[in-house]
């Protein structure tokens, strides 16, 4: 049972667990825009991706990779700056699986997720929640 907290403690399962349930919230808005409402789903995308994203932002910083509340706005501009290549890689591959694949839009958003999770936990560890303060050269 230690063992299983001490994972469940590891910054890298609370990033996934963060992850997931952002993944989680995502499906479901993005089927409640695009197939209940009828938004296009690149609207949908994008949509989502700021809420999603918000909520994810908050998380990470309290929960996942606990800094300083008074590095609040540093850390968005980074949180957001690291998302904005992701959105920019999401909208783009969204359009490539599912227009031009044919991939259903949540099979393709799943597949995504999947693939964009490493390259956002690498920015997010390094740069957005860095508590390391920068040289002063």
């Amino acid at each position: 049972m230690e063992k299983i907290r001490d994972l469940l403690n590891l910054r890298i399962f609370r990033f996934l667990g963060v992850g997931g349930f952002c993944a989680g919230l995502s499906l479901i808005i993005m089927y409640i825009l695009t197939s209940i409402i009828h938004i296009n789903y690149l609207i949908s995308t994008v949509i989502t991706i700021i809420v999603t994203n918000f909520i994810g932002f908050y998380l990470n910083k309290y929960y996942t990779f606990q800094t300083k509340k008074k590095l609040f706005w540093r850390e968005l501009w980074k949180y957001y700056s690291v998302m904005l290549s992701s959105y920019i890689l999401n909208v783009f591959a969204m359009y490539v699986l599912v227009d031009l694949v044919n991939i259903w839009y949540l099979y393709a958003n799943i597949l995504l997720m999947a693939i964009l999770t490493p390259f956002n936990y690498f920015f997010h560890k390094k740069w957005s929640f860095n508590k390391k303060k920068p040289s002063s050269k």
